[in-house]
C-alpha cells in the first residue's frame, strides 16, 4: 500500500523560488505554486484544502501573514509556515500570534532543515485530520446508539401501557 503524499502550497513572488522549493520537495509532497496571494487564494479554491501552506512573507499587494490569516479562516486545519529573507521581530510576533505559525524560515533555507519541518508538518496535519476523523465516527456511533435507545425505551412504554390498560 502506497502513501499518501502531502499537498503543500508554496507561495512566493520570486520565480527561482517556486522552482527551487518544488524541485527539492517533490519526491516527497504533492507540491502546488503560486506567485501571489490572490493566486493561492483562487488555486486553494480549485484544489480545496492543504495539509500545508507555506509562504514568502514580503510580497507585493498580499503580505504572508495577511494570505496566511486567510487560509486559517478559510481552512482552520491546514497547517501555515512562512519562509523569508528579512526577518522583523513585529512581523515574527505578528505570524506567531495572528496566525499560529508551525514554524518561520529565514531564506536562504537549509534544504534537510526544510524537508523535515515540512514532514513534521504534514505529519501533524494527518494526525489531527485522523484525530477528528476518529472523533466524528465516535459521534455517528453515539448517536446512532442514543437513536436505538430511544426506540428501545419507546417500544417498551407502549408495551407498559398496554398492559396497564383496563380491561372491558
Amino acid at each position: 500500500m502506497s502513501k499518501k503524499k502531502g499537498r503543500v502550497l508554496y507561495v512566493d513572488d520570486e520565480e527561482i523560488n517556486l522552482i527551487n522549493f518544488r524541485e527539492t520537495l517533490r519526491d516527497d509532497f504533492e507540491i502546488f505554486i503560486a506567485c501571489s496571494g490572490h493566486e493561492a487564494l483562487a488555486l486553494l479554491e480549485r484544489e480545496g484544502e492543504m495539509a500545508l501552506v507555506v509562504t514568502d512573507q514580503r510580497m507585493p499587494r498580499m503580505s504572508g501573514i495577511e494570505l496566511l490569516a486567510m487560509v486559517r479562516e478559510l481552512y482552520p486545519d491546514t497547517i501555515r509556515m512562512i519562509i523569508s529573507a528579512y526577518t522583523e521581530i513585529h512581523e515574527l510576533i505578528e505570524a506567531i500570534n495572528k496566525v499560529e505559525v508551525y514554524r518561520y524560515f529565514v531564506k536562504p533555507w537549509q534544504e534537510d532543515q526544510l524537508r523535515l519541518s515540512i514532514g513534521n508538518a504534514v505529519g501533524s496535519y494527518n494526525l489531527g485530520q485522523e484525530i477528528k476523523d476518529f472523533v466524528d465516527e465516535g459521534r455517528r456511533h453515539m448517536a446512532e446508539r442514543q437513536r436505538n435507545f430511544e426506540e428501545n425505551v419507546t417500544i417498551q412504554l407502549k408495551a407498559g401501557n398496554k398492559q396497564k390498560q383496563p380491561k372491558p
